[in-house]
């Protein structure tokens, strides 16, 4: 039962992650969406507690069955591997970081019309123009963060995830950046500040449950079929599973190409742990999407190519006469910076909420916060940057002639190259990191860096 209780590599976390998308694809036609999702759950709270109408008036009550999901699945990691992230001390500073983070985040999911789940998971699969776009100017913004970080002394905190086993090894080599969040005398359940941010997830996911239980939301039992609630929650629980098992994330993903123009002095300047400069070299985080966009991607074309499906846009396009507009170019950098201050993406900052990571409970009350000016705002928000745009396609397809045998060439030559990038990812990466392709598929981050550690 190995594969149930130990850590999972990236590729088998995107394997899961990749097959939560082609199932919610395969019944909705488009990508697993997350961020309205979750300002709906907050208008639950202002619905049936507060009686306010600040996040509501935009995004009306409901409950969201992936992010459900999501979480329970970090949970469920938790309770297999018998750790909860719980044990993981962060000082003060850490958890700050990851509220403005999720603020910056929450805020420029509403400018970039999607977070990097949204674009990374599910615009990039579906050749989206757009969605490359938001990549490419978030990944100079994420490093910036990155180096915001080291400069306060948390870059050690930047990690995949915590094992008390790899930190316990850590401790016993003196590795004091790999063993900062280890304390054996932190109690958690004495904690206020976890407690706190314990009892606000606790009244999120009640509020919200009671409206999707009892309410006429759109998601609610009364109104959507048990079997789509079941497709929802399931795809949500293998994404937290993935997640949960191997640390499986967009922000480091994109990041790690990078860390191969970096000496090993320069990741010691800045503090980084051991274990991630293992993880970035390596390209674990990297393969890990890859496996999990070209998941999608391959789905995509089967039912375009066999079942005469359209190919999804992922931008909102009923509204807007452009498909890439400002608010993309400002809206991909705050998603950077976000994710790394939180130390994950949103998505994966839900199934840390499962797991127990303190951080994940600080960001959640920052995403209400990011979401307001949006709520608040909208018109004048859109106007400015949404009102003009750079370009009207909004997907690579739009920009070739309208004719099957270009385009379907050019979607096999882009799968190609989403081929060619994870056959180059896995074997650039086993090299690196000193050990086989094989291991480096099977064997969890984990694994390989305590490898490298009994072999010098």
């Amino acid at each position: 039962m190995r594969v149930v209780t130990k850590p999972w590599s990236f590729i088998w976390g995107g394997v899961l992650v990749g097959l939560a998308e082609a199932l919610y694809f395969l019944t909705y036609e488009t990508p697993v969406p997350i961020t309205t999702g979750l300002a709906k759950m907050f208008g639950s709270i202002e619905e049936n507690i507060t009686k306010t109408d600040l996040v509501a008036r935009l995004y009306g009550a409901d409950v969201h069955w992936v992010l459900i999901g999501i979480i329970a699945g970090g949970f469920l990691v938790g309770l297999l591997e018998r750790e909860n992230k719980a044990w993981v001390r962060y000082p003060w500073r850490v958890s700050a970081l990851a509220f403005v983070g999720a603020i910056i985040f929450g805020f420029g999911t509403r400018l970039a019309q999607g977070c990097t789940a949204w674009h990374y998971l599910g615009g990039i699969p579906a050749m989206s123009l757009t969605s490359l776009v938001v990549a490419v100017v978030s990944i100079p913004f994420a490093y910036l963060a990155f180096l915001l970080m080291a400069k306060l002394n948390a870059g050690s905190f930047m990690k995949h995830n915590e094992y008390k086993e790899t930190a316990k090894r850590c401790v016993e080599l003196e590795y004091q950046t790999d063993s900062m969040g280890y304390d054996p005398a932190y109690r958690p359940q004495r904690d206020p500040l976890r407690l706190l941010l314990t009892a606000f997830l606790l009244l999120l996911l009640a509020s919200s449950l009671w409206t999707g239980l009892t309410g006429d939301a759109a998601n609610s039992i009364g109104q959507m079929p048990p079997h789509l609630i079941l497709i929802k929650g399931l795809a949500g629980l293998l994404i937290g599973i993935g997640i949960a098992k191997s640390g499986f994330g967009t922000e480091c993903a994109v990041m790690a190409p990078k860390s191969l123009l970096m000496s090993p002095h320069h990741f010691e300047a800045m503090k980084v742990a051991k274990i991630t400069q293992t993880m970035f070299t390596g390209l674990m985080p990297f393969a890990g999407l890859l496996t999990a966009i070209l998941i999608l991607n391959l789905t995509i074309l089967y039912t375009w190519f066999f079942r005469g499906w359209d190919v999804p846009i992922v931008v909102e396009a009923g509204s807007y006469k452009w498909g890439f507009h400002l608010g993309h170019l400002v809206g991909g950098p705050l998603l950077g910076i976000g994710s790394v201050l939180m130390l994950g993406c949103e998505i994966r900052t839900y199934s840390r909420l499962g797991m127990g990571y303190l951080t994940g409970l600080a960001a959640l009350p920052g995403f209400f916060l990011g979401y307001l000016p949006y709520s608040l705002y909208k018109e004048e928000l859109d106007s400015f940057f949404f009102g003009h745009g750079f370009l009207r396609a909004r997907n690579m397809l739009e920009l070739l002639p309208d004719l099957p045998f270009i385009q379907y060439g050019f979607a096999l030559l882009y799968t190609a190259g989403l081929i060619w990038a994870l056959v180059w990812a896995i074997r650039k990466g086993s090299q690196i990191t000193g050990v086989t392709p094989r291991e480096y598929i099977t064997k969890s981050t984990d694994e390989i860096f305590l490898k490298g550690l009994q072999e010098k």
